[in-house]
Protein backbone atom coordinates (compact mmCIF):
# COMPACT_ATOMS: atom_id res chain seq x y z
CA UNK A 1 0.00 0.00 0.00
CA UNK A 2 1.29 3.28 -1.15
CA UNK A 3 1.17 6.50 1.28
CA UNK A 4 -1.21 8.27 -1.13
CA UNK A 5 -3.62 5.49 -2.42
CA UNK A 6 -5.89 5.44 0.26
CA UNK A 7 -8.11 7.71 2.83
CA UNK A 8 -7.70 11.91 2.79
CA UNK A 9 -4.90 13.64 2.63
CA UNK A 10 -4.14 16.32 4.56
CA UNK A 11 -4.48 19.20 1.73
CA UNK A 12 -8.17 18.06 0.99
CA UNK A 13 -9.07 17.91 4.67
CA UNK A 14 -7.82 21.84 4.90
CA UNK A 15 -9.63 22.19 1.52
CA UNK A 16 -13.10 20.80 2.98
CA UNK A 17 -12.87 22.57 6.28
CA UNK A 18 -12.21 26.03 4.50
CA UNK A 19 -15.83 25.09 2.26
CA UNK A 20 -17.57 24.10 5.66
CA UNK A 21 -16.27 27.60 7.11
CA UNK A 22 -16.88 29.51 4.41
CA UNK A 23 -20.98 27.63 4.09
CA UNK A 24 -21.15 28.22 7.90
CA UNK A 25 -20.53 31.76 7.63
CA UNK A 26 -23.22 32.06 4.41
CA UNK A 27 -25.57 30.82 6.51
CA UNK A 28 -25.13 33.00 9.47
CA UNK A 29 -24.37 35.99 7.57
CA UNK A 30 -27.95 35.45 5.75
CA UNK A 31 -29.73 34.40 8.70
CA UNK A 32 -28.55 37.74 10.36
CA UNK A 33 -29.55 39.73 8.06
CA UNK A 34 -33.32 38.34 7.43
CA UNK A 35 -33.73 39.11 11.39
CA UNK A 36 -32.44 42.73 11.09
CA UNK A 37 -34.77 43.35 7.94
CA UNK A 38 -37.76 41.13 9.94
CA UNK A 39 -37.08 43.45 13.31
CA UNK A 40 -36.80 46.29 11.12
CA UNK A 41 -40.11 45.51 9.53
CA UNK A 42 -41.71 45.09 12.93
CA UNK A 43 -40.59 48.21 14.70
CA UNK A 44 -42.08 50.05 11.73
CA UNK A 45 -45.13 48.37 11.63
CA UNK A 46 -45.30 49.56 15.37
CA UNK A 47 -44.87 53.50 14.54
CA UNK A 48 -47.67 52.85 11.81
CA UNK A 49 -49.86 51.18 14.78
CA UNK A 50 -48.91 54.33 17.15
CA UNK A 51 -49.38 56.56 14.32
CA UNK A 52 -52.79 55.41 13.43
CA UNK A 53 -54.26 55.23 16.86
CA UNK A 54 -52.30 58.42 17.54
CA UNK A 55 -54.28 60.34 14.73
CA UNK A 56 -57.64 59.01 16.08
CA UNK A 57 -56.71 60.73 19.59
CA UNK A 58 -56.25 63.71 18.00
CA UNK A 59 -59.40 63.40 15.78
CA UNK A 60 -61.51 62.96 18.70
CA UNK A 61 -59.63 66.02 20.43
CA UNK A 62 -60.33 68.44 17.87
CA UNK A 63 -64.35 67.46 17.55
CA UNK A 64 -64.24 67.48 21.48
CA UNK A 65 -61.91 69.87 23.37
CA UNK A 66 -62.25 67.61 27.07
CA UNK A 67 -60.96 65.08 25.36
CA UNK A 68 -56.87 64.99 26.69
CA UNK A 69 -54.13 64.14 23.55
CA UNK A 70 -51.69 60.95 24.95
CA UNK A 71 -48.17 62.12 26.61
CA UNK A 72 -45.96 64.56 28.01
CA UNK A 73 -45.43 67.92 25.48
CA UNK A 74 -42.13 67.94 25.46
CA UNK A 75 -40.00 71.09 23.94
CA UNK A 76 -36.15 68.79 24.42
CA UNK A 77 -35.02 65.28 24.39
CA UNK A 78 -31.65 64.73 26.30
CA UNK A 79 -31.41 61.51 25.72
CA UNK A 80 -30.48 61.62 22.34
CA UNK A 81 -28.49 64.54 20.31
CA UNK A 82 -30.10 63.67 16.81
CA UNK A 83 -33.78 63.62 18.39
CA UNK A 84 -33.63 66.46 20.35
CA UNK A 85 -32.49 68.47 17.21
CA UNK A 86 -35.55 67.41 15.85
CA UNK A 87 -37.96 68.16 19.07
CA UNK A 88 -36.77 71.51 19.44
CA UNK A 89 -37.66 72.81 15.99
CA UNK A 90 -41.38 72.70 17.56
CA UNK A 91 -43.01 72.73 20.21
CA UNK A 92 -45.72 69.89 19.16
CA UNK A 93 -44.10 66.94 20.20
CA UNK A 94 -45.56 64.77 23.04
CA UNK A 95 -43.22 61.84 24.78
CA UNK A 96 -45.48 58.57 25.12
CA UNK A 97 -45.33 57.00 29.03
CA UNK A 98 -46.26 53.39 29.30
CA UNK A 99 -50.00 54.13 29.90
CA UNK A 100 -50.17 55.69 27.01
CA UNK A 101 -49.06 52.86 25.20
CA UNK A 102 -51.19 50.96 27.29
CA UNK A 103 -54.50 53.19 26.09
CA UNK A 104 -53.64 52.53 22.40
CA UNK A 105 -53.19 49.10 22.28
CA UNK A 106 -49.65 49.06 22.29
CA UNK A 107 -48.76 47.73 25.56
CA UNK A 108 -46.19 45.30 24.67
CA UNK A 109 -43.45 47.96 23.70
CA UNK A 110 -41.51 49.76 26.01
CA UNK A 111 -41.87 53.54 26.40
CA UNK A 112 -38.13 53.57 27.78
CA UNK A 113 -37.36 52.97 23.55
CA UNK A 114 -38.40 56.39 23.14
CA UNK A 115 -41.76 56.95 21.08
CA UNK A 116 -42.33 60.71 20.38
CA UNK A 117 -45.52 61.99 18.60
CA UNK A 118 -46.69 65.07 16.89
CA UNK A 119 -50.23 64.79 16.38
CA UNK A 120 -50.26 67.99 13.88
CA UNK A 121 -47.63 66.83 11.42
CA UNK A 122 -48.71 62.97 11.87
CA UNK A 123 -45.72 61.79 12.58
CA UNK A 124 -43.65 59.81 15.00
CA UNK A 125 -40.14 59.75 16.37
CA UNK A 126 -38.61 56.37 17.58
CA UNK A 127 -35.65 57.47 19.72
CA UNK A 128 -33.37 54.26 19.32
CA UNK A 129 -33.78 55.10 15.73
CA UNK A 130 -34.14 52.46 12.63
CA UNK A 131 -30.60 51.17 10.92
CA UNK A 132 -31.39 50.72 7.20
CA UNK A 133 -29.08 50.75 4.72
CA UNK A 134 -26.15 52.60 7.24
CA UNK A 135 -28.82 54.60 8.00
CA UNK A 136 -30.35 55.61 10.87
CA UNK A 137 -33.78 57.40 10.84
CA UNK A 138 -36.23 58.43 14.54
CA UNK A 139 -39.37 59.95 12.04
CA UNK A 140 -41.50 57.69 10.42
CA UNK A 141 -42.28 59.96 7.73
CA UNK A 142 -37.99 59.83 7.16
CA UNK A 143 -38.80 56.67 6.71
CA UNK A 144 -41.30 56.04 4.48
CA UNK A 145 -40.07 58.89 2.17
CA UNK A 146 -36.61 56.70 1.90
CA UNK A 147 -39.16 53.51 0.45
CA UNK A 148 -40.97 55.74 -1.92
CA UNK A 149 -37.02 56.98 -3.41
CA UNK A 150 -36.28 52.94 -3.08
CA UNK A 151 -39.02 51.76 -5.26
CA UNK A 152 -39.03 55.33 -7.97
CA UNK A 153 -35.14 54.16 -8.26
CA UNK A 154 -36.10 50.63 -8.95
CA UNK A 155 -38.98 51.66 -11.23
CA UNK A 156 -36.49 54.00 -13.15
CA UNK A 157 -34.23 51.09 -13.26
CA UNK A 158 -36.73 48.80 -14.86
CA UNK A 159 -38.30 51.70 -17.24
CA UNK A 160 -34.40 52.03 -18.92
CA UNK A 161 -33.66 48.49 -18.92
CA UNK A 162 -36.64 48.20 -21.02
CA UNK A 163 -35.72 47.78 -24.99
CA UNK A 164 -37.65 50.26 -27.02
CA UNK A 165 -40.04 49.00 -30.05
CA UNK A 166 -38.61 50.25 -33.34
CA UNK A 167 -42.06 51.13 -35.14
CA UNK A 168 -39.77 50.81 -38.31
CA UNK A 169 -39.54 47.00 -38.38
Amino acid sequence: MKNGEYGITAIKLIFAILILAVIIAGIVFMAERLWKDTSVKDIETDLLYIKSKCKVVHDKNIIDENEQLLGEKINEYPDNEEVNEIVSETDKWYKLSQDDLEKIGAGNLKADDGYLVNYEEEDIIYAQGINRDENIYYKLSDIQNEELKEEQEEQNTEAVEQPTENPEM
